[in-house]
């Protein structure tokens, strides 16, 4: 079983092919598979770790419309790359813009599976996500932290009880560019 950890940066070339971190390439064999990931990334499977997937999404109740839905859009986008000589695997023209991958991209370890998210995508869903990283942690596991810290200035002021939150973000439209924003905010 494979656990990736860490965050590199790397780039596409001309041709979509990437570079596989070679820690990550130790720790696995020579294919993946590459499909649609969630919150603006795609995913990136050891072959081992995509059959235990497709083994959880096959159980799941096909007569369901969630089931159905997942199961039908993770399996559409998905495509079988193998690792060639010096380490790159090419992740096809549909996906990456479908996340908006142009030609940096954050390679970002996520235990069992690779992340590929473009930079901007990437800081812009970490600074809109609704909890910090205490609040998330707090939530998961029941409890209320004592103290947070605030993101922007690392100072720890009073927790506020974490919030349900059923706002869902919305995700550009296909072939529509999220707007970037770029220095002070405000601007």
């Amino acid at each position: 079983m494979a656990s990736f950890l860490g965050t590199h940066r790397h780039t596409i070339d001309s041709k979509g092919r990437l570079s596989i971190p070679s820690k990550f390439r130790k720790a696995t064999g020579e294919v993946f598979v590459v499909t649609r990931g969630l919150d603006g990334c795609l995913f990136l499977y050891p072959k081992d770790e995509w059959g235990r997937l497709e083994e959880k999404l096959r159980s799941l109740e096909w007569t369901e419309d969630d089931p159905r839905y997942f199961t039908r859009e993770i399996a559409a986008f998905a495509s079988e790359v193998t690792v060639d000589g010096h380490g790159r695997v090419v992740i096809p023209q549909e996906l990456r813009d479908l996340v908006e991958i142009e030609i940096e991209v954050l390679v970002i370890g996520a235990f069992e599976r690779i992340e590929l998210w473009d930079p901007d995508n990437y800081r812009v869903y970490r600074e809109g996500y609704a909890h910090s990283l205490e609040q998330a942690s707090a939530r998961l596991y029941g409890k209320t932290p004592s103290a947070e810290v605030d993101r922007k200035s690392g100072t720890k002021r009073k927790a506020k009880p974490a919030r349900k939150t059923t706002a869902k973000r919305k995700a550009p439209a296909r072939g529509v560019k999220a707007k970037r924003t770029k220095g002070k905010k405000g601007r």
